[in-house]
């Protein structure tokens, strides 16, 4: 409650002020102090002196956006904890941190005492509510270097953007934009060799025909409901499902034009699609086609020989936390996995493959698997499909330790660098289609409001001249 009432303050006023705040959530100023020195702790807030704070909007307003394709608008502590791997990384964990920590039921583990005692763990010797593959839970080291020479190596990722736009006196019209840009990129000797590696982007803004900047189906989608408090989860669901549509078309496209140069191929995201349950028939329709692709794209990786990886530098699963749990004990508290490995794992360290098999409100999969890997101080998941999962778990680890190096900002995501390119690729895409609709709307709604004045003189001249 306190953090959306700073985020709402912020946006209003450019700062929190105490008094303000105190009066919004109906605390005492004392109370709400606390709080908000324990958001300072966390980082999410900057205090400025005389009682007024800054929301970090960097830090906030990435979690917000990952939330954008999620069924709640709710911004909660737990989704900033593992974002910030510098504030658990330290041993001992700062006293400050460690009092919001605890708070919070966070597991102050000793992570250099704990990563010894999984390292130690055999997996055979242990009953886990999941399929756990390999020898032992944490395998130390498992991912290095390899050299990169005459390799083609594929990725891609999506990207978007909220337009709110104001249609003069009338209405505010709120677009999300989406974009997916692709890249295989070619390595000689371990470097990057581009005039030989092939960019893609969807949708191909130079080849459209006519008015229709798009290479199929209807540039505008638009969701309706007799229920106006569901429109906004509604929404999200459905810019979702349409993400991950372009995603898929781009990811058939790439492995059936240049399947037979690479046998990799990451993939910014989940690899499988969300289960969200909709009744909406708008909505039944997109998970329908989002369904299809994904299984389409399955096939086609199938017939190339190519290894199908989903990257995800925020998830907020805590399977492997939970199948820790008989070796931490009923006092390690709670979280998810980024968090708790993030204190745990170390360069190149890896988890053993977790099996992701059926699951409630899922799609009926198999030869699903997941692992983190751990590469400049950040912990990455990778979840694969492969009949041969214990050698290529070994295969797509090195290539993803290998394609990654350190953030160029102080950025909460890692991964492949040829996913890095992909998301450019995307975002440069992206720009010139915010640019076509912004201009076509406002265009198209003058040209509207035009022949609406039109008419109405018409009108008033026809009853002023008599006919």
């Amino acid at each position: 409650m306190v953090l959306h009432a700073c985020i709402e303050l912020q946006a209003k006023e450019g700062e929190v002020d105490v008094s303000r705040l105190a009066e919004m959530v109906d605390l005492t100023e004392r109370a709400v102090k606390d709080y908000l020195d324990d958001l300072a702790s966390l980082n999410v807030l900057s205090y400025k002196g005389a009682g007024r704070y800054v929301v970090n909007e960097r830090l906030v307003g990435e979690v917000s956006e990952d939330l954008l394709f999620e069924p709640r608008s709710t911004v909660f502590i737990e989704d900033l904890e593992g974002r910030q791997p510098h504030l658990l990384a330290s041993e001992p964990i700062s006293g400050k941190v460690q009092r919001v920590l605890r708070k919070l039921d966070f597991p102050l583990v000793r992570g250099a005492e704990v990563r010894e005692k999984l390292v130690g763990a055999r997996v055979e010797d242990y009953s886990f509510p999941v399929r756990l593959l390999g020898e032992r839970l944490v395998l130390p080291g498992f991912a290095g270097h390899v050299l990169l020479d005459g390799v083609y190596v594929a990725g891609s990722a999506p990207v978007h953007s909220i337009l709110n736009l104001a249609l003069f006196d009338f209405t505010i019209l709120t677009v999300v934009c989406l974009s997916v840009g692709g890249f295989v990129g070619f390595f000689d000797g371990g470097i990057l060799d581009s005039d030989r590696s092939v960019r893609k982007r969807f949708p191909d803004l130079h080849s459209f025909r006519g008015m229709e900047p798009f290479d199929e189906g209807d540039p505008f989608y638009e969701l309706s409901t007799d229920f106006p408090e569901l429109l906004q989860a509604g929404r999200s669901i459905a810019a979702r499902f349409l993400r991950e549509i372009q995603h898929y078309r781009l990811g058939i496209s790439i492995i059936e034009e240049l399947g037979d140069r690479f046998d990799v191929y990451f993939r910014l995201g989940s690899l499988v699609p969300h289960g969200f349950l909709v009744a909406s028939r708008s909505l039944v329709k997109l998970r329908d086609e989002c369904n299809r692709l994904f299984y389409e794209l399955v096939e086609a990786a199938r017939r190339n020989g190519v290894i199908l990886v989903g990257v995800s530098p925020v998830s907020m699963d805590n399977v492997f936390f939970r199948a820790c749990r008989p070796l931490l004990g009923e006092a390690a508290g709670s979280t998810n996995d980024l968090s708790f490995l993030s204190m745990v794992l170390r360069d190149g360290d890896s988890t053993c493959l977790i099996e992701r098999g059926k699951e409630k409100g899922k799609l009926p999969v198999k030869d699903v698997y997941e692992f983190y890997l751990m590469r400049s101080s950040l912990v990455t998941k990778y979840e694969f499909i492969s009949g041969n999962p214990l050698s290529d778990h070994k295969k797509v680890a090195d290539l993803a330790y290998t394609l990654t190096s350190a953030p160029l900002r102080d950025r909460l995501e890692a991964g492949p660098s040829v996913v890095s390119v992909a998301k450019q690729e995307a975002s440069n895409n992206l720009t010139s289609l915010v640019t076509a609709v912004e201009a076509g709307l406002k265009v198209g709604f003058q040209s509207m409001l035009e022949k609406v004045q039109r008419a109405k003189d018409a009108e008033r001249a026809k009853k002023a001249f008599g006919g």
